[in-house]
């Protein structure tokens, strides 16, 4: 099964629509694919810092997604060791949270355009960490998440000085991937290979050492804060179903979601 995270103001059908209906091709391999919607479309995540909607600090979504997840393994007959959390910008965020508060619950995890909150904006059990795959993709040029990490946020209009949203201050992406690598025991020097996608570039990031699961992130040159699939238009103009780099593409074959569930 793979549980599929909004980001803030989103809900489910414009993260759909965002990805261009790619992540429903998880189905194909016989994967359950749910696409919940969090309160007052936001979640109660691993970052401190409220955006909008602060009453959302009082909503247990660590439990409603372990309720969510249970009941739907036992109604569909699934297999609870192989329930995926796939999260956009928020939507990554309260996946992030749940590695941390329920990591019991998981097989792994894809990131895309999110970095960890630094630890003073981090909300995090000290439960003993669970080792988990992970998966990140992230863009050179996304300013509302900067790869390079720092004290972000945004206005909701360049006139509207007051209507400063805050993030808060979070990691980069090198800083990102080393910390969940480190959590699951990986003490090896990462490897850097460029892929070519379609018209433009990404450097994969792999952190690998025996026995301790894989982590990797794609860092998109040119990229934003989007989906890549073939609604990205920003990178890749003329990009398809079939071509240059989609998420859901490489989400599916790095948790081998092809197999039989």
């Amino acid at each position: 099964m793979v549980v599929v995270l909004h980001g803030l103001r989103d809900s489910f059908e414009s993260t759909r629509r965002c990805a261009g209906g790619t992540f429903d091709r998880f189905a194909e391999g016989g994967a359950v694919v749910v696409y919940p919607d969090g309160v007052d479309r936001e979640w109660n995540s691993a970052r401190k810092a409220v955006m909008f909607s602060r009453r959302v600090k009082s909503v247990d979504d660590v439990g409603f997604l372990r309720v969510l997840s249970e009941r739907l393994v036992g109604e569909w007959s699934l297999d609870p060791r192989r329930v995926f959390a796939v999260g956009f910008s928020l939507g990554g965020q309260m996946a992030i949270r749940m590695v941390c508060d329920a990591p019991d619950l998981l097989a792994g995890v894809a990131l895309i355009s999110t970095t960890l909150p630094a630890p003073s904006n981090r909300v995090c059990s000290d439960l003993p960490p669970i080792p988990l795959p992970v998966l990140a993709f992230h863009g050179t040029a996304d300013t509302l998440a900067p790869w390079g990490g720092g004290t972000v946020g945004f206005r909701v209009s360049p006139r509207q000085r007051r209507a400063w949203f805050g993030k808060g201050p979070h990691e980069s992406v090198p800083d990102t991937l080393e910390w969940f690598a480190a959590r699951n025991g990986i003490e090896a020097v990462p490897t850097v290979e460029w892929v070519r996608t379609g018209s433009g570039w990404a450097a994969r990031t792999d952190y690998r050492q025996n026995g301790c699961p894989p982590v990797t992130g794609y860092t998109i040159i040119g990229g934003g804060h989007e989906i890549p699939g073939p609604r990205w238009r920003r990178l890749l103009p003329n990009t398809t179903v079939g071509g240059g780099l989609v998420a859901a593409d490489v989400i599916a074959r790095f948790f081998d979601l092809n197999a039989s569930e």
